[in-house]
């Protein structure tokens, strides 16, 4: 036996038709039917399901990062703030640095029209 009867035997049983039960085709013996629609049911929960899961995900990871934002942004002007009133503070530009100002009181009130609190804290009869 050569190679090309060896390739037309192989040909032939390729091109066989393979055994059928002698039906046609048609929309009931085709169709996937109740296991079919039960399947492509879990199918599509199981997808409503985690589209719902990563909304609420990504709507807590952004309110997350808008608060982290807000929360440095904070911090970056509290550090802004404090160099700048050190800054003030080092050039002598502070009001009361060298002591005080024209016009301001000597008698450590700063200016204050409230009454100085007591040292040793409210009395009973402060207390009303």
């Amino acid at each position: 036996m050569s190679a090309a009867d060896l390739a037309l035997l192989l040909g032939d049983l390729v091109a066989a038709p393979s055994p059928s039960d002698g039906g046609e085709l048609n929309s009931v013996t085709v169709s996937p039917g109740l296991p079919g629609f039960f399947a492509t049911f879990v199918l599509a929960a199981a997808v409503v399901l985690l589209l719902v899961d990563m909304s609420r995900r990504t709507r807590r990871v952004q309110a997350q990062a808008r608060v982290r934002e807000r929360m440095e942004a904070e911090e970056q002007t509290r550090r802004d703030s404090a160099t700048t009133d050190g800054a003030e503070a080092v050039e002598g530009g502070a009001p009361g640095a060298d002591g005080p100002a024209d016009g301001e009181p000597t008698d450590g009130t700063d200016g204050d029209p409230r009454p100085a609190a007591d040292p040793e804290g409210p009395t009973p009869d402060d207390r009303r």
